[in-house]
C-alpha cells in the first residue's frame, strides 16, 4: 500500500488536491512511520501538525507515546510539546508506557522535568513511577521518588507509601522505611504510633 510505503508522499497528495489533512490523517501517517522505525520523519510530521494548530486527540497521544517510548526517544522536543498541551494525563501515559517497557531511567528523567512545577497532578505522576519501581523490585528507587515528591512540597499517596515502607523493611532498609512514615506523620497524613513508654498496661 502507498500509505505504508511512503506516508509523507500521501500528505503531499492531499495538499495537491486542495484538501487539508486533519488530525486523524496525521495520526495514521505518524503511526505508519513509527511502525517502520522512521522516527525522525514521524517527528517532523508531528511538529508540522502542532505548528498548524491541530490539537492531538487521545488516539494521537497514544500512538506517538507508544512509538516514541518504543524507540527510546522520550526526550524529543515533539513529545515535550505534546506534554505541554495535556500535561497530567499525558505525562502519566508516558511514564506508564516507559515503566511497562522496563525503561525506568527514562521515566525518571521525565519525572524530573514534571516536578519543576510542583502541582498536585505531579504527585499522581510520582505514584505511577513509584508503582513501576515496586513492580520491578527496586523499592529503594521508589523511596527516592517519594523523597523527591516531599522535597517539592507534595505528598505521595499514603497507601503507596505504606506498601513501600513494608517492602523496604523486608529488604533491610528499616531507616528509609521509618523516614518515609515519619514524613507522612509530619504532614499530618497518618497518626504517629504510640511509643512503648506511653503504653499503659
Amino acid at each position: 500500500m502507498l500509505l505504508f510505503s511512503n506516508p509523507l508522499s500521501v500528505l503531499d497528495d492531499i495538499y495537491l488536491i486542495n484538501k487539508h489533512a486533519d488530525v486523524f490523517t496525521y495520526t495514521t501517517l505518524v503511526d505508519a512511520l513509527g511502525k517502520k522505525g522512521r522516527i525522525e520523519e514521524a517527528t517532523k510530521l508531528t511538529n508540522k501538525m502542532l505548528h498548524k494548530g491541530i490539537d492531538p486527540t487521545p488516539v494521537t497521544y497514544r500512538t506517538v507515546i507508544h512509538r516514541y517510548c518504543q524507540m527510546g526517544k522520550v526526550d524529543d522536543l515533539v513529545l515535550e510539546k505534546m506534554l505541554l498541551r495535556q500535561k497530567c494525563r499525558t505525562v502519566n501515559q508516558v511514564i506508564e508506557k516507559l515503566c511497562g517497557l522496563g525503561k525506568l531511567e527514562e521515566a525518571d528523567k521525565i519525572l524530573g522535568k514534571v516536578l519543576r512545577t510542583a502541582s498536585t497532578s505531579d504527585a499522581k505522576t510520582c505514584y505511577v513511577l513509584m508503582e513501576g519501581y515496586l513492580k520491578k523490585g527496586v523499592p529503594l528507587s521508589a523511596y527516592k521518588v517519594a523523597c523527591r515528591t516531599f522535597n517539592r512540597d507534595l505528598i505521595p499517596d499514603v497507601k503507596m507509601c505504606e506498601k513501600l515502607s513494608k517492602r523496604l523493611v523486608l529488604e533491610g532498609k528499616v531507616e528509609e522505611a521509618d523516614q518515609l512514615m515519619l514524613r507522612l506523620v509530619e504532614r499530618g497524613r497518618i497518626l504517629p504510633l504510640p511509643s512503648k513508654q506511653s503504653v499503659v498496661l
